[in-house]
This record gives structure tokens, C-alpha cells and sequence, in this order.
């Protein structure tokens, strides 16, 4: 195969309504944190927390707009993941590929991909929003609990599917 070729059988998979719908998860949790942020800019004090300690009390503070960069980060990883998308021939799987077994090895690591793209989306708003409520006072400390909760939902999806990659070998 060139390499300017793709691989076989990678322009006949389509997506699912599900896809459909991570996709547009991801997408919609990018525009909230520009739209978020762009709300509140005006509310935020000259100086914004930047870093929680492991209590969740904020630790590091930095100028206003510092802020942006965690939604720039969630602009960097979403664009980052749909590009990343359209290659799946390069990605590392778990088990080896063979003609036999490529639509469905890279419908799972689409899929997985887009369920971390979603997650990572809702994560990266879900902490600006609380660097917000920490900002302007309405909260004084960030929640760890619920971080932690993201967190161990996105390590599962992952283990999900190793496990579904292993098992359709």
C-alpha cells in the first residue's frame, strides 16, 4: 500500500446514531466553554484560580486572562481527537490487524475515541465552570468528589474497549 493510499475497507464504515450523538456532545461541550466563558468574562475578578489542591481549595492563582486556557485547551484536544479520527491505520491497537478483523478493530477505536472526546469535553467545562463559581465567590472550593467521578467514567470507557478489542480479535 503507498502511503498516500488509506487503507481497505476504512471509507465503508458509517457511523451510528450513538457516534452521531458523541460527536455532537463533544462539539456542543467545546461551544458551552467558549460561550460560558465569554458570559461570565465580565463577572471575573482580575485574578482566577488556576489550580485546586487535593481538598479542592484553590491554590494558585493567576491574572484574568489566564482563564482562557482552559477552554483553548478543550478547543486544541477536541480539534486534536477529529483529526486523529480520520487516521485510524496509524493508531496502536491492542491486537494485531487483519483484513479480517479491520472494520470492526476500527469501529471500536473510533467509538472509543469519541466517547473520550465527549468526556473529555464535559470534564474540561464541568472544571471551568467550577474555576468560575470559585472565582466569583459562590462557591470556595472545587469538587473533588465529582472530578474523581469524571475521571474513573473516562478510565472505564477505555477499559470497555481494551476488553471489546481483545474480545473481537
Amino acid at each position: 500500500m503507498k502511503d498516500n493510499q488509506k487503507p481497505p475497507g476504512i471509507e465503508a464504515i458509517a457511523y451510528s446514531p450513538l457516534e452521531i450523538v458523541l460527536e455532537i456532545t463533544a462539539f456542543l461541550g467545546v461551544v458551552a466553554s467558549l460561550a460560558i466563558g465569554g458570559y461570565y468574562w465580565h463577572s471575573l475578578p482580575a485574578s482566577v484560580p488556576l489550580h485546586f489542591g487535593i481538598t479542592g481549595e484553590p491554590d494558585l492563582w493567576g491574572p484574568k486572562f489566564t482563564f482562557w486556557l482552559l477552554p483553548g485547551i478543550g478547543v486544541i484536544s477536541y480539534v486534536a481527537m477529529t483529526l486523529t479520527n480520520f487516521f485510524p491505520h496509524t493508531f496502536n491497537y491492542p491486537v494485531p490487524i487483519t483484513p479480517e478483523n479491520l472494520p470492526n478493530q476500527y469501529k471500536i477505536a473510533r467509538q472509543v475515541l469519541l466517547w473520550m472526546k465527549a468526556e473529555v469535553m464535559v470534564i474540561l467545562l464541568w472544571i471551568e465552570w467550577q474555576m468560575i463559581e470559585v472565582a466569583v465567590e459562590k462557591a470556595t472550593r472545587f469538587s473533588v468528589f465529582y472530578l474523581l467521578a469524571f475521571l474513573t467514567l473516562l478510565f472505564l470507557t477505555i477499559g470497555f474497549y481494551l476488553r471489546q478489542s481483545y474480545r473481537d480479535r
